[in-house]
């Protein structure tokens, strides 16, 4: 469980659950759960992402068990997105857990960073760490991973904690307030060493994003009370920065931050305005300090997950629907914003998102109660969208025109409903001669969702 004060409280468990080993886990269209195997999650469960060089993409989660106890639970999805197996126990406490789990890929397989409550072990209370090869066996480091005994920081009551691997193969992790000056961070795997900490007001749900290319290491967090996003670089060490426009902090939920894949840049999701249930998309690269809007429609529990070729997932939901948009390979412009209906649909709640893009695909996991089936983590494989616009051309055709991300797509397949198909050149266009009147015209492309929209002729 989450001892966390500033934590929301958690709603009512319903009914156990049958396992979810061996489901479809989730290809372009479907959700599927992948935690709350045997007992409903609640909804402060925060789930930690790691994908290993074999496709696999593993979960790190938290499940309270009888009485005070709870373990740290690893599950994983297949490469292909095909089938869930797990859970597997990375360990187990008898005082109960911090609701926050995170995971790290490292050469040779996963790193897995939590804290709970057992007396008279070294790791009571502190940061502790765990790795494995797979997923299926895990070895917990014996001593703390931040700083252990008298004068502790309180991490298993800390408001989120995330960990991260820096260029140089040391380890950073982080985590949020309880009380003030309860929040901290610690740079290594030395329980000797001691934590450093965070300035400014109440943190909740602090994350790490680090730069490919430079190997900076910067953190970022919501303040609690509406006062912003900040982010402060760790390595080399600097000040803290406050986010444009960002009273709108989406609190209980894990701050959107990641570097890109061989691009340079650390980037923050996060939404703007003066209130967190009514604040619009946004993203913030932190060495530049610039943002761009996404949307002016409501967004919550906004994330970002690093793609292929430096390209950004960013994803958010509202009323019921997934939101997702990914981004060129300079991060500076977005494609088909997709709207995809929560697990169970649009009735269902949403409680956290997160995701990872590094296949090309989004996988996001949404952390949603269904009106009908457990509170649990679902998920589903999610592909970008295609945009699809039309002009007028010169002999009285119309001119199609395919991008993403404002960039022509070759190869697409345009089909105009009564007026044939043809395949998009190098500049992403076909051009079609329509008689009068209004027409369906649909574009498609192995690896993208299609784009529609009527035309006239």
């Amino acid at each position: 469980m989450r001892f966390s004060p500033v934590a929301l409280a958690s709603i009512t468990c319903v009914a156990a659950l049958a396992a979810a080993g061996g489901a479809q886990a989730g290809p372009p269209g479907k959700w599927t759960q992948v935690t709350g195997v045997g007992k409903p999650d609640r909804n402060i469960l925060r789930v930690g992402l790691a994908r290993t060089t074999d496709g696999v993409l593993h979960v790190g989660w938290e499940q309270d068990g009888s009485g005070t106890s709870a373990s740290i639970l690893h599950s994983s999805i297949s490469a292909n997105a095909a089938s869930v197996s797990g859970p597997n126990t990375i360990t187990s406490y008898s005082g109960g857990a911090n609701s926050a789990v995170s995971q790290v890929a490292v050469p040779g397989g996963i790193r897995a960073f939590f804290s709970g409550l057992e007396g008279g072990s070294a790791l009571n209370g502190a940061m502790a760490t765990a790795t494995s090869t797979n997923g299926t066996a895990w070895t917990v480091q014996p001593t703390a991973a931040s700083f252990g005994g008298v004068g502790a920081k309180p991490v298993y009551v800390g408001a989120g904690l995330a960990g991260a691997l820096g260029p140089s193969g040391t380890f950073f992790s982080i985590w949020g307030d309880s009380a003030p000056n309860g929040g901290g961070f610690h740079v290594g795997l030395d329980s000797t060493a001691a934590d450093n900490n965070l300035p400014g007001d109440l943190k909740s749900d602090p994350g790490i994003g680090v730069d490919s290319k430079s190997g900076q290491v910067v953190a970022g967090w919501n303040i609690i009370g509406g006062a912003g996003v900040v982010v402060m670089p760790l390595s080399p060490l600097g000040v803290p920065t406050t986010l444009p426009n960002s009273g709108a902090a989406q609190l209980q939920h894990p701050l959107g931050i990641t570097g890109r894949i061989g691009a340079p840049g650390v980037f923050v999701a996060y939404t703007q305005g003066t209130n967190q249930f009514l604040g619009k998309p946004a993203l913030y690269r932190v060495d530049t300090g610039k943002a761009i809007k996404l949307s002016s429609k409501v967004a919550k529990t906004i994330s970002i997950a690093a793609a292929p070729g430096g390209r950004l997932w960013v994803f958010w939901q509202n009323s019921g629907t997934v939101f997702t948009t990914r981004s060129n390979a300079a991060a500076t412009r977005f494609g088909a914003i997709r709207t995809i209906k929560a697990p169970g649909g649009t009735s269902a709640s949403i409680f956290d998102l997160e995701g990872a893009g590094s296949m090309g695909p989004l996988d996001a996991l949404a952390l949603a109660q269904p009106a009908s089936g457990p509170l649990a983590s679902y998920h589903q494989r999610i592909l970008p969208g295609l945009t699809l616009t039309a002009k007028k051309a010169k002999g009285g055709k119309k001119l199609f025109t395919v991008t993403d991300a404002g960039e022509a797509v070759a190869g697409a397949k345009v089909k105009v409903k009564g007026g044939g198909s043809a395949t998009t050149g190098k500049k992403g266009t076909v051009t079609f001669k329509l008689a009068k009147g209004k027409h369906s015209a649909t574009a498609s492309k192995k690896g993208y969702a299609s784009a529609t929209i009527s035309a006239r002729g």
